[in-house]
């Protein structure tokens, strides 16, 4: 592990904004050293402001450069370094309308961890102890939660939740640490079957147990995928360029998902999107696949058999780099 001295622009005052040009330099600076002791065979830039020096140090020394876009629409730090890049491996097709030349662009998918989509049923829903007979709904914002989300989940529940068809649904929800409490009460004494947690430690379980997934449309977005599952997506509205709408414009184009923009999000409109999917075993399942159309499982190795060819290694190193790929994608 190697550090630079750099920071982002967003929410910066105007004298930090003043002084990141020489920030930025000093840290170039510290890249060209860093690559220039370390000699490797290719650099891979992951898209944040912390890939811009790193990569543009890459670029001046001639190293090949992988640049990672994770989202339809990729960040400026993407966008910028587009023209340092050797390849760019694409999470989404319409990344490579942002980015050019376009021969440039791959559409690999985003990187997964490696325990997503390898878990079954049974054991999903029993982690939860739920049924697994039983159409269950998986509700999330990330990991400290999304507070509207919550709002509107709990709404939901206590308008539909004497419904008789809603009695036969179950539900994971995911909270964070400030909603835990209130959401609980919220729902206090309804029929409806529930697991209600501040944090889910192990997702793939929570994929696996689900026939609907309700959350925002980050990173979490190739992982329903991959998973083939439907959704519901909320995208966050201050997400830097409103990237999460793009990325989940992209689902609902292609048919795997319904979105929901923040400022309409409410009980009834958030209990009517589930209606249409969950007793709508058609559209489900055609939901269902066009995930599964859209997904890219073995992304992780795609990437790492062009990254292997670019820094002219061998076949035998190409698991080592999907290893370390997926590495990256935990830390992310």
């Amino acid at each position: 592990m190697r550090t630079i001295s750099i920071a982002g622009l967003l929410g910066k005052s105007p004298l930090q904004k003043a002084l990141f040009p020489f920030r930025f330099a000093v840290a170039v600076l510290q890249s060209l050293v860093h690559i220039v002791l370390f000699r490797p065979d290719a650099v891979v830039g992951t898209g944040g402001y912390v890939s811009a020096p790193p990569v543009l140090a890459a670029w001046l020394l001639r190293v090949p450069v992988g640049l990672l876009a994770l989202d339809a629409l990729p960040s400026k730090a993407v966008r910028l370094l587009a023209g340092c890049a050797t390849e760019i491996y694409s999470g989404f097709l319409e990344c490579a309308d942002f980015l050019g030349p376009k021969h440039k662009v791959f559409f690999t998918g985003n990187p997964l961890r490696g325990e997503i989509g390898s878990i079954g049923r049974d054991q999903g829903a029993k982690a939860f102890g739920l049924d697994p007979a039983k159409r269950t709904v998986l509700m999330f914002g990330g990991s400290r939660g999304a507070h509207s989300l919550n709002l509107a989940m709990v709404a939901a529940i206590k308008a539909r939740g004497r419904d008789a068809r809603w009695q036969d649904l179950q539900f994971i929800i995911q909270t964070g640490k400030e909603d835990l409490e209130p959401v609980r009460a919220g729902i206090n004494g309804s029929p409806v079957k529930r697991t209600v947690l501040p944090y889910i430690e192990d997702m793939s379980q929570a994929y696996a147990a689900a026939d609907l997934v309700v959350s925002r449309s980050g990173s979490a977005v190739s992982e329903i995928l991959a998973c083939g599952l439907p959704a519901v997506l909320v995208p966050f509205p201050h997400a830097a360029s409103n990237h999460q709408e793009y990325n989940a414009r992209s689902l609902e184009k292609a048919g795997a998902a319904a979105v929901i923009v923040n400022g309409n999000l409410t009980g009834p409109s958030l209990a009517e999107t589930i209606e249409k999917i969950l007793f709508d075993a058609g559209r489900r399942e055609g939901m269902a696949k066009a995930a599964r159309a859209l997904a890219r499982p073995d992304a992780a190795a795609e990437i790492a058999k062009r990254l292997a060819q670019l820094a002219g290694k061998p076949q035998r190193h190409i698991r080592s780099i999907a290893d370390g790929i997926n590495t990256l994608t935990t830390l992310w």
